[in-house]
């Protein structure tokens, strides 16, 4: 399989809007600079594995932040919101997101015994992954196999990759019980859904003047509502959120737009203070939009 390139489109409920691999080897494989792939909050329905190459990272998963140095990684089951940013200057990692369906099929014995148990389990919403303890050690290890030999296509790589991805399944099944718990209840289901209902609605709405009424009205629920789950699921406000999404997409379009005015561009991602935005862009950037635009050119 090539390697593929990240995302950070979604569709209406968060859902991460790319084609892993192809529909007899439902599988994607990506090598992320992290000083220029974002990694967004999103969800999807395929299991997704990472390993650090270099650097640092915070991911933000099922309501938990966990910190990631060089040589650790995470397992993110089926459906989890997550993201993760850069604490570092660099950053590179490996992952991979594919289709449980990869493993066995659905119904089979191999299904039934190991791959259901873990798409199901409440209290396994995600792993984090460290060398230091053996059997997490082989998971990393099996992941990096997996990840060079299906990335750069080497011979029997379908065999390894799933062979690779069987061994990792059976060790995440046979040691879930020593994990540290992360219910995740249907009460937090349905946090999350609403969560990701918001985050649609700040996706398709956010070259608009929007309240914080308006987006809690997009989950139908209530402002204190809102302002509680972000807090528990998100760790910010809805509108640092917003004020962080303009200003990613804001950062892309300096690049892929290099004639049009900064300001014309901050005015159609929702500023309409200049000065503000100048601010707000060299407070998360650390350059102004000029040289930022200049530097990355």
């Amino acid at each position: 399989m090539a390697l593929s390139y990240s995302t950070d489109k979604t569709d209406d409920t968060g859902r991460e809007l790319l084609t892993y691999g192809t529909p007899d080897f439902p599988i994607a494989f990506f090598d992320d600079d992290l000083t220029k792939v974002k990694v967004p909050w999103h969800w999807h329905d395929e299991l997704e594995l990472v390993v650090i190459l270099s650097g640092e990272v915070s991911v933000f998963i099922a309501g938990c932040e966990i910190k990631l140095k060089t040589g650790e990684g995470y397992f993110a089951n089926s459906g989890i919101l997550h993201s993760a940013e850069l604490s570092s200057k660099t950053g590179r990692q490996h992952c991979m997101v594919f289709d449980p369906r990869l493993i066995a099929a659905p119904g089979d014995i191999v299904w039934n015994t190991y791959v259901s148990p873990i798409l199901s389990h409440e209290n396994l919403p995600f792993i984090k992954l460290t060398p230091s303890i053996p059997w997490q050690k082989e998971i990393l290890s099996f992941a990096e196999k997996a990840w060079n030999s299906g990335a750069h296509e080497k011979v029997d790589y379908a065999l390894t990759v799933r062979s690779s991805l069987s061994q990792i399944t059976s060790l995440l099944l046979h040691n879930i019980d020593s994990e540290k718990e992360h219910p995740f209840t249907s009460k937090t289901q349905r946090d999350e859904l609403r969560i990701k209902k918001t985050l649609y609605f700040i996706e398709t709405h956010f070259r608009e003047q929007i309240t914080i009424e308006d987006i809690a009205a997009s989950a139908n629920i209530s402002v204190s509502t809102l302002l509680r789950l972000y807090h528990d699921i998100l760790h910010t406000t809805p509108i640092q959120h917003v004020l962080k999404f303009r200003l990613e997409q804001i950062s892309d379009e300096l690049l892929t737009s290099p004639n049009t005015p900064i300001s014309d561009i901050a005015y159609s991602c929702g500023f309409n203070d200049i000065s503000y935005f100048n601010r707000c862009f060299l407070k998360a950037y650390g350059k102004t939009p000029s040289e930022y635009r200049k530097k990355h050119s």
